[in-house]
């Protein structure tokens, strides 16, 4: 049980007294599904080739090559289960508290488990379009043609140009529509509640202290310090799923009381 004094127990208290919360997860949350990240040393991108391919260019110049590099990936997400925390948005999203969910991932996790109002600044890989006519795609089963050889780069089914994830790439900006429903969520926040991310990765990392110019308070539940730190008001250094399944035993419906005798 956490002591009043405890990092956790100040952040569950700030939870418990917000009415529009904006959650902010980065590459934490999901490390903890079993994804993993991208910018630490043995993340994805310390392979040289994966930020070659990686990249709106690279995407133009060989289909087949950046699916190589990403399959890696996307089929370690493809297999991934929504966690404790992102459990923990639901259930405060259930109690009114959660206003929207702001991720840098693109795994799709917090859909899966329930969110319903989630801006993915990065985008997604779940979902994809056709490079040529924009026809939508599901990117499940062309991964699964992948896996069975049946294609190196998939095809739309309409023009048989390639297509590619609906994700945002080296060289390219973040999709305007996510960010601006980002921006507009923040300005309207009492709580940002930051779940797994060093804030280091640009616009994004500027929107906790949007929020705190705006006048709400800050809650960071990270592994390592933040930026941010200074203007918290409560910073809880630790893992993500300890602190997640803390505040959804303090969220939870309390047990019936036996019958009495």
């Amino acid at each position: 049980m956490a002591r009043m004094n405890d990092p956790s127990e100040s952040a569950i208290s700030l939870i418990r007294a917000a009415r529009r919360i904006v959650a902010f997860s980065g590459a934490g949350i999901s490390t903890e599904a079993g994804i993993p990240d991208f910018r630490s040393p043995r993340g994805v991108y310390s392979n040289s080739d994966a930020l070659e391919w990686l990249s709106a260019s690279g995407f133009r110049r060989d289909p087949a090559a950046f699916y190589r590099a990403s399959m890696g990936l996307f089929s370690t997400i493809a297999r991934a289960a929504p966690t404790d925390a992102h459990r923990l948005l639901v259930r405060l999203e259930e109690l009114g508290k959660v206003e929207a969910v702001v991720t840098q991932n693109i795994d799709g996790l917090h859909a899966a488990a329930g969110s319903s109002n989630v801006f993915e600044l990065h985008g997604t890989w779940r979902t994809g379009r056709c490079s040529e006519c924009g026809a939508f795609h599901s990117m499940a089963p062309l991964y699964e043609k992948i896996l069975r050889g049946e294609t190196d780069a998939p095809g739309c089914s309409l023009c048989s140009a390639p297509v590619r994830p609906d994700i945002v790439l080296f060289e390219e900006l973040l999709p305007v529509e996510a960010w601006q429903g980002a921006v507009a969520a923040v300005g309207r926040c009492d709580l940002m509640l930051v779940l797994g991310s060093s804030l280091v990765v640009y616009p994004a990392a500027e929107l906790p202290m949007m929020a705190v110019s705006a006048g709400a308070k800050l809650a960071i539940v990270n592994l390592e310090e933040t930026s941010c730190d200074r203007a918290a008001a409560a910073v809880v250094r630790g893992r993500l799923g300890e602190f997640a399944r803390a505040a959804l035993a303090a969220f939870s419906p309390a047990p019936p009381a036996p019958p009495s005798s």
